[in-house]
């Protein structure tokens, strides 16, 4: 990586607080620059890596990651807290939804990437093999593009081991979230978001969640701010007491994506946060003459995690998600 401090910074990997830009050395990375923020402690500890951005629409766990900047003092902490604001530079400004305009691929469905592969592919493999190197814990801020209403929630990747995905699950745990959903073993099996391909090499990664429609407001990112505060108290970073909890925070296993079957404005009879049972409506489909061309139903019971919220919806896209709940015999069998 080559790191380049601007003025008010002191030297990188002093004890202080470094701001400037950072390079990453793979050549088809080269045209561009990401802002880096990095709060060194005085003592040694663990290593926190923060970022937002890899969706520029979501807005609030971008303005997240700005505040954090401010809320670690080097002369207290111990170990490293390292934030990069904005994942997908080449999207700035262009407010495109979901993908890297570059080369159109969903950064955050492209970990662990490839170092020869396009500008998303190498940039992932960038994140989890310059940046996030000797990191302890990983946390990736999401929620609520342009088009989109999402619940409360925070992802990590279940493995066959149990004490790494207990550690996984306490640090996910420090979200106020509504869900916490640790995804199947078999996502290990494909490219996917950044705690899937961290845990391919036994490393925490967390995705946390809450937003909607590219709106920046309090309660949303203060959620973000408050959970990735938790984490480092967790870590032993911060020596101050945690942020209380309000939400029961739903223990799930599964995540269950619903396509539309037609092209249509889909009227929605559920919002995020709402329980569901297996075969409830979740809404229909009409056209412009306000016929109905189709209904859809919930595949499983589980909690609604996000929908799209504009009504025009193309056959075959997503149109929300359910959360399965975890079988209760499978925490106590966690807990033995």
């Amino acid at each position: 990586m080559e790191i380049t401090a601007i003025d008010n910074s002191c030297t990188y990997g002093e004890a202080d607080i470094f701001r400037g830009w950072l390079r990453f050395k793979n050549p088809t990375l080269a045209e561009y620059q990401w802002p880096l923020c990095e709060i060194r402690g005085s003592s040694p500890g663990p290593k926190l890596c923060i970022s937002a951005g890899v969706h520029v629409n979501e807005v609030s766990a971008i303005e997240a990651a700005v505040r954090l900047q401010h809320l670690f003092d080097p002369q207290s902490i111990r170990g490293v807290v390292s934030i990069i604001p904005l994942i997908n530079q080449p999207a700035l400004y262009r407010y495109s939804e979901y993908v890297c305009p570059i080369d159109g691929k969903n950064i955050n469905h492209t970990f662990p990437g490839r170092p020869n592969g396009t500008f998303s592919e190498a940039l992932c493999d960038a994140i989890v093999n310059e940046w996030t190197l000797g990191s302890n814990c990983y946390v990736d801020m999401h929620g609520g593009d342009l088009r989109e209403q999402v619940s409360k929630f925070v992802l990590y990747q279940k493995t066959n081991d149990k004490e790494f995905d207990e550690q996984a699950r306490r640090l996910a745990m420090c979200f106020d979230s509504e869900v916490v959903l640790g995804l199947p073993q078999s996502y290990l099996d494909r490219p996917g978001r950044p705690p899937t391909a961290f845990a391919r090499g036994h490393r925490v990664a967390l995705m946390s969640e809450a937003g909607s429609n590219g709106l920046a407001d309090e309660d949303t990112i203060s959620f973000h701010v408050n959970g990735v505060l938790n984490i480092a108290r967790t870590m032993g970073i911060l020596n101050s007491p945690a942020f209380p909890y309000r939400n029961a925070r739903l223990i799930c296993d599964d995540y269950v994506w619903v396509h539309s079957p037609v092209d249509g404005e889909f009227h929605p009879e559920i919002e995020p946060g709402c329980q569901v049972d297996e075969g409830q409506r979740l809404g229909s489909f009409r056209n412009l003459f306000g016929e109905t061309l189709a209904e859809i139903d919930a595949p499983s019971s589980g909690l609604v995690l996000w929908r799209i919220t504009h009504p025009s919806i193309p056959r075959g896209e997503p149109v929300l998600a359910i959360a399965v709940e975890e079988p209760i015999s499978n925490l106590l069998t966690d807990q033995m």
